[in-house]
């Protein structure tokens, strides 16, 4: 079974949102979009109590709940053995949920099979309210079967689900905060539930331990370092008490349960000597503890039961190798996985439709798939490199509040170029009034496909404005971006005539002296001035090498740096309307450059 779809009302961040979800969603998103609250409310509905953490009046959307407040979370369940209620009389029957209806292309759910909703579902809802007399929060799961809303706290009570449908679907969590060093160990539910689904109890191991333990070849207490205090302690006890048992000294207490309890995983290396998991780098504890659900995931998936897992932020404390393995090895053995990341890296290994980029405006959420279908095998060779190599670049850039398109390549890799340098110096911070680099994404635009690029991306994030030239070319792209159906809520152009090698030029310029000493190799022969510099950008474009050379210079140059600094503080501003020093609106709309 896996979930379809999830509605989730007045919940933390969310006021309102649904949101579709194929066998393997990766959200991603900027912070506080939601994607925490998307698992925490799975965690609501589908986990076992152990798994749920006590609400509060902060987990209410204003975190200030009256009393006729509620959280309102529906699940919907599909992906049975077959598309017959009576097959599945534990889940459809009196007393327990009514069958529907999924259409798999909308995720609208039907309460009759039609032409489209063909896939039978059912429904888990979830809904909470704060007593202010008790100053707590009451929570009830119950089957979702009312096409009208239903206060479960007011009207009849609706029917429970029981706890066994809840483990039969198996939703496991594994956090992002997670120190797992005892997880290898009969004290980690997680290591017992693993055990019991392998039917892996080492009981002969354990026992003939617990029997050598009790029978020590060279007990503690015949040391000769300590033998004679325990002598003395045995014959003033037997003073004390006829008949006395004798003091012994034994590790554990020696019964079978006391011996699981001591276990504790070790690491060797080579022929060397175990170390403790807690002494271990996170990294490795962290890897334990998802290694051992993906055993306990094999294990249910043997025994045909369901194994959903939400996985927050896998790239902790992982290499970027060890990331994307660790989640093909859990999208493989996981009926569903939910997974939410930082890492483009991650995102760009997945299925790109099943990559869900969310967005929170004032409370309202929503999940837009990166690609919403598979690109056809005509995809024109542009299509091809954006989504598939410029993949982590463009995932990444829209993880930002604000998406940059420029108008080619070379703009996408100057900026990227000069602003990494920059960004490491020694009050970069400080000298930026806003942060381009944590604030916006820029994206590596193909063959100049401004309009086309903006219109896709601007389906799934709320704010992709657009960088074009100051040439002819540069004016017609605004236009045609002007007549979207949906306009950039920003065009940035350069001046007439310009482009982003003038641009470059004009931070040169700030310090041109130290700027043709530091650059005096790139040409093939020495610069005269900034000019020929430009010239041979324009000339080489796309030249790494070359821009890195140029970046170096800047940052080391404090009149440079001042001035790229203030370039990008004015194009965040720029890309979030602000006015600024650099960019000012022109009669058209767009916002042009100026010195």
């Amino acid at each position: 079974m896996k979930v379809a779809v999830l509605e989730i009302q007045n919940f933390r961040g969310i006021r309102q949102g649904r949101i579709q979800f194929k066998q393997h969603p990766v959200l991603i998103g900027a912070n506080n979009t939601g994607k925490t609250t998307v698992i925490e409310a799975l965690t609501l509905l589908f986990g076992r109590e152990r798994m749920v953490r006590e609400l509060t009046e902060h987990d209410f959307y204003g975190s200030d709940p009256q009393p006729a407040d509620r959280i309102k979370l529906v699940g919907t369940v599909t992906g049975f053995a077959s598309q017959d209620p009576v097959d599945h009389m534990e889940w459809f029957r009196d007393g327990r949920g009514v069958p529907k209806w999924l259409d798999e292309s909308t995720g609208e759910v039907s309460p009759v099979r039609t032409a489209r909703a063909t896939q039978l579902c059912c429904q888990i809802g979830a809904q909470a309210y704060f007593d202010q007399d008790s100053l707590s929060v009451e929570m009830v799961r119950y089957f979702h079967d009312h096409d009208h809303p239903i206060d479960p706290f007011a009207d009849d009570a609706p029917v429970g689900v029981p706890s066994k449908l809840i483990k039969e679907m198996g939703f496991y969590l594994v956090r992002a905060s997670r120190t797992w060093d005892k997880v290898f160990s009969w004290g980690s539910e997680l290591f017992r539930r693993t055990l019991q689904a392998a039917a892996a109890q080492p009981s002969s191991a354990i026992i003939a331990e617990r029997d050598r333990l009790r029978r020590p070849g060279s007990p503690i207490e015949e040391d000769e370092q300590i033998s004679a205090l325990i002598s003395n302690v045995n014959t003033e006890l037997s003073k004390c008490i006829p008949n006395a048992p004798a003091v012994q000294l034994r590790v554990t207490s020696t019964d079978s349960r006391s011996l699981l309890d001591s276990v504790a995983a070790h690491f060797a290396v080579g022929d060397g000597l175990g170390v403790p998991a807690a002494r271990q780098g996170s990294g490795l504890i962290s890897l334990q503890g998802l290694l051992l659900l993906l055993e306990l995931g094999r294990g249910r998936a043997e025994a045909g039961e369901g194994f959903l897992m939400a996985l927050e932020e896998p790239e902790l404390h992982l290499p970027p190798a060890g990331q994307q393995q660790l989640v093909q090895r859990v999208q493989a053995l996981s009926t569903q996985t939910f997974i939410t990341t930082h890492s483009p890296m991650i995102a760009a290994v997945s299925d790109p439709t099943s990559v869900l980029i969310l967005r929170n405006e004032n409370g309202q959420l929503s999940a837009l798939p990166f690609l919403p279908e598979r690109l056809p095998p005509q995809a024109q060779n542009w299509q091809r490199r954006f989504f598939q190599q410029s993949r982590v670049d463009v995932l990444s850039a829209l993880m930002h509040p604000c998406v940059l398109v420029p108008e080619g390549r070379a703009d996408f890799q100057l900026l990227k170029t000069v602003l990494r340098p920059l960004m490491l110096t020694e009050g970069w911070s400080s000298s930026m009034d806003a942060m381009f680099g944590l604030q916006v994404g820029v994206v590596p635009t193909e063959d100049a496909k401004v309009v086309e690029i903006y219109e896709l991306l601007s389906r799934s994030h709320n704010r992709v404005c657009c960088l074009v030239d100051g040439d002819g070319d540069g004016q017609r792209y605004t236009v045609g971006l002007q007549a979207s159906a949906s306009p950039p809520p920003v065009i940035i152009r350069w001046k007439e005539n310009e482009m982003i090698e003038d641009v470059i030029g004009w931070i040169l310029r700030a310090d041109d002296e130290h700027i043709l000493l530091a650059l005096r190799d790139i040409p093939n022969e020495p610069p005269a001035d900034v000019d020929d510099i430009v010239a041979h950008l324009k000339l080489k474009k796309m030249d790494v090498i070359c821009y890195e050379a140029v970046a170096d210079a800047i940052v080391n140059s404090e009149l440079c740096r001042r001035r790229a600094s203030d370039l990008f503080s004015a194009l965040a501003h720029t890309c979030s309307a602000v006015p600024n020093q650099h960019f000012a609106r022109a009669a058209d709309g767009a916002w042009v450059f100026h010195e």
